[in-house]
């Protein structure tokens, strides 16, 4: 609808649309004979039936220019008030009235026009908004047809002078269209609510219908455009989620994956899929998670400690707080610390097999430092000091074999091998140590015979037992070993002889000879 314009309604000045304007003639009197004195006419004074037909004749011309000069909807005026459309607001306007000049109507009918003039700018506001982006469907558009009539009522109203009855056209229209664009709008938002739920639930033949019927009414609408591209996609998008449900039912994570990353390339927008990426990512992170997790248990089993550290190591720099990968790794170095004090065990006894008793002292020591609660390890130094010893008793007195004719020897010797025999079956080499200690204890406790012979002069004296005197021959019973006899003789030199006791030995001669 365009704007009233506003016009002057004299004719005070005139302007290139005054040609438009009527034409009032105004009466001149001709240059009738007689009217300037000359020489060959006189003025004759008219008679009262000349002037009368003068009148008449002026008023006649007046008419005649009328007809000619003035718009013909002046002459002939629209009295139906009907236009073909809104647009009449504007035309009727920039009319004039054929009335003669009437001030306080003239004033009335401005007052008018100011009145309407804004409740028009409002309306044609509507009206742009709607023609210009094409809004309403055939229902919205019907109604928007008998919008228009009232206002063009209005226009005509306005061109008669029922300026009152035009306004309230005029306002009426207004509200009507203000409501039909609300009502448009309403019923827009509702159609884009329930398509956007429809395509967010992913279904087809719901949010085609909605989206279809927000864009019957606003068919410009970019967004509703874009919707529907989307609900066009819509079959293959569910297409591929089904195939993606079926690959995880197979636990087959990086096609359902795949599939998902199909749809993101389709439609973006589609909710939900983020979830989803996000569930698989985590399906697949805990298969490579238990995968890694099962490959460190087994080079643990397989005692590849090194391997099986550095998996769980890695798995504990992506996962700190994951605790079967903590529980591994413990699980290595207590495994690793366990094969190391089995390995110093084996060697502790290895080295008591060969007694290289020192040398599993030391691989006893070492294990204790790295658990000095290792029972093997106390009880394999206790025992190897105390095998140590009875070594060292036993190799001592073997070397002098002949000592245990002493009997405080030959006891010390007996609690020696009592002792020893609590560690027989120790090793090979530490029984035959045993062994022939022990045979060698036995046979220090035998009684061997032996005889003594002198000259009968010489007093003897066994050193080890008892003073025997003199005698030529003198029979006796004596444990292996050392022994000395003593001779003494009065005016001769003592002497002191010292002979072996052992099996089938010679007679043992002892005389004074050498006199003082």
């Amino acid at each position: 609808m365009n704007q009233l314009e506003k016009k002057p309604l004299t004719n005070s000045s005139r302007t290139p649309n005054d040609e438009h304007q009527p034409v009032v003639l105004q009466p001149v009197q001709p240059k009738l004979a007689g009217s300037t004195p000359t020489k060959r006419f006189r003025f004759i004074k008219p008679n009262r039936s000349q002037l009368n037909m003068l009148a008449v004749l002026t008023l006649l011309g007046v008419a005649i220019a009328f007809w000619f000069l003035a718009p013909r909807d002046w002459i002939t005026p629209n009295n139906d008030g009907s236009t073909g459309n809104i647009g009449s607001v504007r035309d009727r306007n920039n009319q004039t009235s054929s009335e003669p000049t009437t001030p306080f109507k003239d004033a009335q009918l401005e007052r008018a026009r100011e009145a309407a003039q804004n409740i028009i700018d409002e309306f044609v506001q509507y009206q742009d908004i709607i023609e210009r982006n094409q809004f309403g469907t055939a229902d919205h558009i019907e109604k928007y047809g008998t919008i228009k009539e009232r206002a063009n009522r209005g226009d005509s109203l306005m061109t008669e002078r029922r300026f009152d009855e035009a306004q309230s056209e005029y306002e009426l229209a207004l509200e009507e269209i203000e409501q039909l664009l609300d009502d448009m709008n309403s019923e827009f938002d509702h159609w884009v609510e329930q398509g956007t739920e429809a395509l967010q639930d992913r279904d087809f033949e719901s949010s085609l219908d909605a989206w279809s019927r927000a864009q019957s009414i606003k068919p410009l609408d970019q967004d509703v455009q874009a919707q529907l591209v989307r609900v066009q996609l819509l079959p293959k998008v569910n297409e591929l989620i089904r195939e993606s449900d079926r690959a995880k039912i197979k636990e087959d994570w990086v096609q359902a994956l795949e599939y998902l990353n199909e749809v993101t390339q389709l439609d973006p927008l589609t909710l939900g899929i983020a979830d989803r990426r996000e569930e698989i990512l985590e399906r697949i992170t805990s298969q490579d998670l238990n995968d890694a997790l099962t490959a460190g248990h087994e080079q643990l089993a397989g005692n590849n400690f090194d391997s099986a550290e550095q998996i769980f190591e890695e798995i504990l720099v992506d996962y700190p707080e994951n605790t079967a990968a903590q529980t591994g790794l413990q699980q290595v170095r207590r495994e690793r610390l366990a094969e190391k004090i089995e390995g110093l065990r084996v060697a502790g006894i290895e080295k008591e097999n060969e007694l290289d008793l020192r040398g599993a002292l030391k691989i006893y020591d070492e294990a204790l430092a790295l658990d000095n609660s290792l029972r093997f390890a106390t009880e394999g130094r206790d025992r190897v000091f105390e095998i140590i010893s009875v070594v060292n008793d036993m190799n001592d007195t073997m070397q002098d074999p002949h000592a245990l004719s002493a009997d405080e020897a030959y006891n010390e010797a007996k609690e020696t091998l009592e002792t020893a025999q609590n560690h027989r079956g120790h090793s090979e080499e530490y029984d035959k140590l045993l062994q022939d200690f022990a045979d060698l204890v036995s046979y220090a406790g035998t009684q061997l015979p032996v005889v003594l012979v002198s000259d009968g002069l010489t007093d003897v004296t066994l050193t080890t037992s008892h003073r025997i005197g003199s005698f030529q021959k003198h029979e006796l019973t004596l444990r292996p070993g050392r022994y000395i006899l003593h001779g003494s003789r009065d005016g001769w030199v003592d002497i002191r002889e010292t002979f072996i006791v052992e099996q089938d030995m010679e007679p043992v001669s002892i005389v004074c000879e050498e006199q003082i």
